[in-house]
């Protein structure tokens, strides 16, 4: 008659795996979540903060250049990685900030790619005020 001693061995370590690779991923997807909603919150910010700075088209650039010093100054160490760069409206009537930020992987690559959690990458379009001549 063979021994039953060890044999929980096995499952408990297989256990104990799965709901370690069940909390980073559940990390994995939070913290990636969060800091989507973070990096847009301070593009649609820097975005608003120029459409409504009423600047003239001479003053542009230099309103979009604080605007992108405070949104990193805002995101931080990770502001490096971010990339924050204003296109011209051919319309003239928007502001639109192109952002890109590469995404935070607690996970191997093979596993978090399929999340689709890859980082930002889009543009933010706000309506551009001027003040009314007068």
């Amino acid at each position: 008659m063979r021994s039953d001693r060890g044999n929980g061995v096995f499952s408990t370590v297989f256990g104990v795996g799965v709901v370690l690779v069940l909390l980073f991923f559940a990390s994995h997807v939070l913290l990636n979540l969060w800091l989507t909603s973070s990096i847009d919150s301070v593009a649609h910010d820097a975005a608003t903060d120029v459409a409504t700075s009423g600047a003239d088209d001479a003053h542009l650039a230099r309103v979009e250049q604080r605007a992108i010093a405070r949104a990193r100054d805002v995101l931080g160490s990770f502001g490096d990685r971010v990339d924050l760069r204003f296109e011209p409206d051919p319309t003239g009537r928007a502001i639109i900030l192109h952002v890109r930020a590469p995404a935070l992987h607690l996970l191997p690559a093979f596993v978090a790619d399929p999340t689709g959690l890859g980082g930002t990458d889009h543009r933010v379009r706000v309506a551009r005020e001027r003040p009314n001549p007068s």
